[in-house]
């Protein structure tokens, strides 16, 4: 009985982290346990357990006496996310570089193959494919990393990815003008080909720079976008 309510639990936490991160529900709304335990059909214990994943990922509050919320967007916090994570995943980097071999580079090259199929549909459909992007762009970052040879590194590089998948969604789901969307993504795309190249030579020093300025630079971009999107609806 209890894995099964762990099962269902998290696929109720996967479904609101997705709904909170495409702004379908916006950040500051509260989060009813009985309005959510009628619409999935599940029992309560299973809609708290959800929620409580969701709290300890930063995304959801809990407050005594105000139940569960959705969090506002800090830049601040992503900001901060963005350069811990840049910092785990060079070394991860440096560290898988040197101990290179053919199916590492192999792993590389796939999954950058992965992600370039799905760039194209991130322009044109950016809700409909953000998640399918977001999952590969993961893969393609963790096949970069995943030589290290630390378990303990690679849990902590995953985990903020995963801190930062909000943000990531959020600002793919803007309604920015397929023009800057374009040049955002094809930019993106770039930045991840010449992270490839720079794995395949081997040269560790490159990749770290390419690695912190590529992971940096697309979190100060998601910050701004949600901001300026904010303050026009503020505005209007």
């Amino acid at each position: 009985m209890g894995e099964q309510r762990k099962s269902v639990s998290t696929a109720l936490s996967d479904r609101i982290r997705r709904d909170i991160s495409l702004g379908i529900i916006p950040a500051g709304s509260r989060l009813n346990i009985d309005a959510l335990k009628r619409e999935h059909k599940i029992s309560h214990p299973s809609v708290r357990e959800a929620l409580s994943m969701l709290v300890g990922e930063g995304i959801v509050g809990a407050a005594e006496g105000k139940g569960f919320f959705v969090q506002d967007f800090s830049p601040e916090e992503q900001s901060d996310i963005a350069r811990v994570r840049a910092e785990l995943e060079c070394l991860a980097f440096a560290w898988s570089a040197k101990a290179s071999d053919r199916n590492w580079r192999a792993a590389i090259v796939a999954a950058h193959h992965a992600l370039q199929e799905v760039e194209q549909e991130l322009i044109l459909d950016p809700v409909g494919s953000a998640l399918e992007w977001d999952e590969r762009n993961a893969n393609f970052h963790i096949a970069l990393t995943q030589n290290c040879g630390s378990p303990r590194l690679l849990d902590l590089v995953a985990q903020h990815y995963e801190l930062g998948r909000r943000h990531r969604l959020a600002a793919h789901a803007l309604a920015i003008p397929e023009n800057e969307r374009r040049s955002w993504v094809e930019t993106s795309a770039q930045e991840h080909a010449e992270l490839k190249d720079a794995a395949l030579e081997g040269d560790i020093a490159r990749g770290q720079g390419l690695l912190r300025n590529h992971i940096t630079k697309s979190a100060n971009k998601y910050s701004a976008l949600i901001l300026s999107m904010s303050s026009s609806k503020n505005v209007e």
